[in-house]
């Protein structure tokens, strides 16, 4: 299998971690953190039972921040098992394609305005991925399900921002064409990132969670290369 990076992946602000020998890998986690992602949103729109759980969840006792999407990763695998068999490497290497240092901003969508501009560096090209998982078919769903759903938010926000016909549309008609998509790395500054996305438009469920845990469900700040004119960290795993 190969990973390849449709538009740069960047992994924290501090840059790509180093191996004994120096050389930038992705770790792997964040490879795992996009699958979940995916499999979450996923399987609430999916199953409404799920959803319910899901929702009984979010709106019953006190919510403690570092367990929600554990728990809700919970709730899903309980009955269905797809992140079960799902072997990624610890390390990816990254010397199959170009780790480079470019200018990042956090652009807020609803706003359409930049907050903050930083350095930072990024990677694109297309790596080798040994990875195997007895689930494909049903992450190469999710993935189509939870990208594509975020480049419509996305798009939702920006409205008639230039964005939307010289970056978005033509990134959402190519997207329907990968095998598994997955937004991977640091993406957005939103602490759940799009694992809360399917309620945003359940009124109780956001008043809850901004409430309680003092957050938007949608990613609406997102990190953007204005360089590449791109938001980063859309990715494709190819079988």
């Amino acid at each position: 299998m190969e990973l390849l990076t449709w538009t740069p992946v960047l992994f924290t602000r501090h840059g790509f971690p180093r191996d004994e020998a120096g050389r930038p890998f992705l770790p792997g986690n964040a490879l795992k953190e996009a699958i979940r992602s995916a499999v979450i949103y996923y399987y609430i729109k999916k199953d409404r039972d799920i959803e319910t759980r899901v929702k009984k969840y979010l709106l019953g006792g006190k919510l403690n921040p570092n367990e929600v999407i554990d728990r809700i990763t919970e709730i899903i695998t309980d009955r269905y098992p797809v992140l079960s068999g799902l072997s990624v490497p610890e390390r990816i290497p990254l010397s199959e394609g170009e780790v480079f240092e470019t200018t990042a901003e956090v652009f807020d969508l609803k706003r359409w305005e930049e907050v903050e501009t930083f350095k930072v560096e990024a990677f694109r090209g297309t790596v080798t991925l040994p990875i195997s998982s007895p689930h494909l078919e049903k992450l190469k769903a999710a993935g189509h399900s939870f990208c594509e759903a975020l480049v419509r938010m996305e798009m939702g926000m920006l409205r008639d921002h230039p964005l939307v016909e010289e970056f978005y549309r033509p990134l959402l008609n190519d997207m329907k064409k990968w095998e598994i998509p997955l937004r991977i790395g640091m993406w957005t500054e939103t602490r759940y990132k799009g694992n809360l996305l399917f309620f945003w438009r359940i009124k109780e469920v956001r008043e809850r969670l901004m409430a309680e845990l003092k957050t938007d469900i949608r990613p609406k700040r997102v990190i953007f290369l204005p360089r590449e004119r791109c938001t980063t960290g859309w990715c494709e795993i190819k079988l």
